[in-house]
């Protein structure tokens, strides 16, 4: 039976891609920054950024595959917070290819998750983004993941480490936490039909094009790219298709219960925002088969 690590595994895309991959045979093993709420034996507590844990947990569990999910994942708090930012995104990958490096006789493959965002802000007439379009970091979050993809380049072309990368554009799905856009609203909506909070809803600006996957397909694509996927290329991972953030607060706010108003709050803004984000997957399409399949 394959055996897969999942660091992150107690996150948002980690808890999807679990099931997915143990309803395909893997035997799952997963990583926590804290103690999980649920106890298990197939989840260890390790912080990505504490290198003697890392070298311990790899040397002792020795996956044959392995999904790098732990990270920061927010482009608007890493403003507050840039430093740290670079030691869990960044230091705390470099960690994870040391302990592959430094263990003799270990090839396993991982998959390193990017993000769109190391993109920047790509002309209208040069879209969809394809993994040939420049980068154009923008935020420390977005830096901190673009320094990953090249030190992936480098430890697979030096140290010859199977690594392969995904430029993840933005997915949603059932279990986001708080900090992004569907799941904010979809928050403050409960919290309003429940009387907990007054009947405003607070967003920021609504005039973004964004590219949005369902996480079901999205943790497919992560198993997929393992399978099939070249070493030391770069696959985007995306829908292929624009809706407005606007089209996501409406769809949301038709199923409210009761009359709830809208206000614009500057604060949810991320500085470092573009207007257009469209990708193009046409590359995993053609290598793994993968396609979206679930609609938003």
């Amino acid at each position: 039976m394959k055996k897969a690590l999942i660091t992150g595994s107690e996150g948002f895309v980690g808890r999807h891609l679990w099931k997915e991959l143990e309803s395909n045979g893997y035997k799952v093993f997963g990583t926590s920054l804290n103690e999980p709420e649920i106890k298990s034996d197939k989840v260890f507590v390790c912080d990505i950024t504490d290198t003697e844990k890392v070298d311990n947990l790899m040397k002792n569990l020795r996956p044959d595959y392995i999904f790098h999910l732990a990270a920061q994942p927010s482009p608007h708090h890493s403003w507050t917070s840039p430093k740290k930012t670079f030691e869990i995104n960044t230091i705390g990958t470099v960690n994870l290819l040391e302990s592959i490096k430094n263990n003799p006789g270990y090839h396993p493959r991982t998959l390193l998750v990017g993000s769109s965002v190391e993109y920047g802000d790509v002309p209208e007439d040069k879209l969809p983004i394809t993994e040939e379009t420049g980068f154009d970091p923008r935020s420390p979050y977005a830096i901190s993941k673009l320094a990953c993809y090249y030190t992936a380049k480098a430890y697979v072309r030096v140290n010859k480490i199977d690594i392969v990368y995904s430029a993840s554009f933005s997915h949603t799905g059932p279990g986001q936490g708080v900090g992004f856009l569907a799941s904010d609203i979809a928050t403050q909506i409960v919290e309003i039909e429940k009387g907990n909070k007054a009947p405003l809803l607070l967003t920021g600006y609504l005039e973004n094009l964004r590219d949005y996957t369902d996480v079901r397909d999205v943790v497919r694509a992560y198993r997929l790219l393992l399978d099939k996927g070249k070493t030391g290329e770069r696959y985007n991972v995306c829908s292929g298709k624009a809706i407005s953030t606007g089209d996501i607060y409406q769809g949301l706010i038709k199923n409210a219960y009761v009359k709830i108003e809208h206000s614009i709050d500057p604060t949810r803004n991320n500085p470092s925002d573009v207007p257009v984000i469209i990708g193009s997957h046409a590359k995993i399409t053609t290598e793994t088969g993968w396609t979206p399949e679930i609609p938003i």
